[in-house]
């Protein structure tokens, strides 16, 4: 009797993982469907964009524009390709130890800065500006340091970056701050934009979830961004928190900071 119960218990565990590939493999071909119809899009407007420049009877104010689209489209097809590559990473790997490149300590104004340039000219299309907020990160001088690798750490502030410039109001702005919390390094980034659910919060940084809002507004999207972002700070040791009020959405990024006669700022 103890063998059949046993024998059902194994069959019920192997029709449950059977659900679980087939789930899975629904969903990576969805996200490959999604992925490649967001990079069709930068990929058609880099063409035009190009055969524009080319056309000698564009005048050179014109010119200006289409570069600063094609610097655009470029930074927004390298978010996604980056976004591809971790996922399969983020699978698998577990520690920081598991990565090849290896933690360094890092300055959060200097990368929030060359971030916002980054997304300044995508921000620009909409009149949006992406500000750091020089006051709050240099109240922190010579405290501010934080410690992880640097390429990972840029994509979890790339992520909320380009939620932020695709959501936020036209004419808004998206700032970044900074405060200390005792071995953190918070960086907070704001905009006023579409509203996130109360019943969503808990959510969006599920895999591939995306909000009725987010969807309506625009309809394609992987979900994955946000679920990479807390992936990598999951492995960092850190955390990321959203908080609301009313059409204002803040992400605070909690970042580890050096230990104690460890190296730093």
């Amino acid at each position: 009797m103890d063998k059949d119960k046993e024998i059902e218990q194994l069959k019920s565990e192997v029709a449950r993982l059977r659900l679980e590939m087939q789930q899975a493999a629904k969903e990576k071909d969805e996200y490959l469907q999604n992925v490649a119809h967001q990079i069709v899009a930068p990929l058609n407007n880099l063409k035009w964009s190009i055969e524009s420049l080319e056309d000698p009877t564009v005048p050179f104010g014109r010119k200006q524009v289409l570069l600063r689209s094609i610097y655009s489209q470029a930074t927004i097809l390298v978010h996604l390709i980056k976004n591809f590559a971790l996922m399969s990473a983020l699978e698998t790997e577990h520690s920081l130890e598991s990565f090849r490149e290896r933690t360094t300590v890092l300055d959060p104004k200097l990368l929030m800065i060359n971030l916002s340039n980054d997304f300044q000219p995508q921000a620009r299309d909409r009149n949006i500006s992406v500000v750091v907020d020089d006051e709050s990160f240099d109240k922190c001088e010579g405290k501010r340091s934080i410690v992880g690798i640097k390429n990972l750490v840029d994509q979890v502030l790339s992520n909320i970056l380009a939620n932020a410039a695709k959501y936020a109001n036209e004419g808004t702005r998206i700032v970044s701050y900074l405060r200390l919390d005792g071995e953190f390094a918070v960086v907070s980034i704001s905009s006023r934009g579409l509203p996130i659910d109360e019943e969503d919060k808990g959510s969006i940084f599920k895999r591939g979830f995306r909000g009725k809002g987010a969807k309506e507004r625009l309809p394609a999207g992987t979900g994955f961004g946000l679920f990479i972002a807390q992936k990598i700070m999951e492995i960092h040791q850190g955390r990321i928190e959203v908080r609301t009020d009313g059409d204002m959405s803040t992400f605070d990024v909690w970042l580890p900071r050096p230990k104690m006669g460890g190296t730093g700022r």
